[in-house]
């Protein structure tokens, strides 16, 4: 008996990261996915079963990437005074374009439906809790975030291009904000 295609799931959120990236989230249908993948659509639905499935798993993907680079940081730094704010700012930083790109857009999609706001606005909420603004250095570390919030997702919706060496000059500049 032959053994059944394995369909990797890896090479499927990249495909889709693709469609993102050339094409924009308004454009990401499982049949786009299978195109870019070079695989069938019904491999697309095995492997995710349905499109929010995919775009769950994208969401999952974007974040242990994202918590990886924090997490990266902080083994480094925990011990600095605004270091939640800096590891968030070094992540905006380092996510590379394509990353930046996927964010972006799946963020702007995924606002409108009241689960995922809530989701997000979660996040947002325990990112800022960390820190206390009724001090200006906090008030300066949460400036910090706001600047770089806004460049990774004004760069990640292609509402500007910077080039890396001015995308480094600027998170310098950001993260110099950060007291400590």
């Amino acid at each position: 008996m032959g053994r059944r295609p394995t369909i990797d799931r890896e090479a499927l959120l990249d495909a889709a990261d693709r469609v993102i990236a050339t094409t924009g989230v308004i454009n990401l249908t499982i049949d786009a996915v299978a195109r870019e993948a070079g695989v069938s659509k019904g491999g697309v639905l095995y492997s995710f079963g349905t499109k929010d499935a995919l775009i769950e798993a994208m969401l999952e993907r974007a974040e242990a990437s994202y918590e990886g680079l924090v997490g990266a940081y902080l083994e480094n730094h925990a011990d600095e005074p605004f270091a939640p704010a800096s590891a968030h700012i070094d992540a905006n930083h380092r996510e590379d374009r394509l990353a930046s790109i996927r964010a972006s857009a799946l963020l702007a999609s995924l606002v409108r439906s009241p689960a995922y706001q809530i989701q997000i606005q979660g996040y947002y909420e325990e990112l800022f809790g960390r820190v206390d603004i009724t001090t200006e250095t906090g008030r300066r570390a949460l400036t910090a975030i706001l600047a770089s919030e806004g460049a990774f997702l004004l760069r990640g919706l292609g509402l500007i291009d910077i080039e890396n060496d001015a995308w480094d000059a600027i998170f310098a500049d950001i993260q110099a904000i950060v007291p400590g």
